[in-house]
């Protein structure tokens, strides 16, 4: 499947010379207006140092980006499902690839289950978590997928 080819792909090599930044408030603002030009329906930014330190896996900021799914990725391996893989994995790549031509370290291949990524969701001020532990958002109740988180040092300001 395309999920798996691009899950695949290597991720390139950090630009060596750091480009000269904006404020952290205005990378961020950056970071996320890019994601959802990419359609992602959600996007924001979570300070890993105020979580445990399980979730930082040594970076210090999370880009967290989700995008609607009408059934659940997790249990529907068909198109239906994984449609909305698929449109995470291409905001996620991209944008990861955007940040690493900026200078900074950038990926998305840590591997984390879904309760993790939901977790960070929250964290970054997408959503709130419902009595089963689910991520709920407000325009989209539970029909939303968290993608492969990004994680970065790029200087950010956290959203949650």
């Amino acid at each position: 499947m395309v999920t798996e080819i691009i899950g695949k792909a290597p991720e390139g090599n950090v630009f060596p010379t750091p480009s000269e930044l904006h404020s952290p408030q205005v990378m961020s603002r950056h970071v996320k207006e890019l994601a959802l030009y990419l359609n992602a329906q959600l996007a924001g930014i979570a300070d890993l140092g105020r979580l445990d330190a399980e979730l930082s896996h040594g970076y210090p900021f999370a880009v967290v980006c989700a995008v609607e799914s009408s059934y659940d990725p997790y249990t529907s391996p068909g198109f239906g499902g994984q449609g909305a893989v698929q449109a995470g994995q291409f905001v996620t790549f991209i944008v990861a690839s955007w940040i690493r031509e900026l200078g900074y370290r950038a990926t998305m291949k840590i591997e984390m289950p879904r309760d993790q990524r939901e977790r960070l969701a929250v964290a970054a001020g997408l959503g709130t978590r419902n009595r089963n532990q689910g991520l709920v958002v407000a325009k989209y109740g539970t029909r939303i997928h968290v993608a492969d988180i990004i994680f970065t040092d790029l200087p950010l300001m956290a959203d949650g």
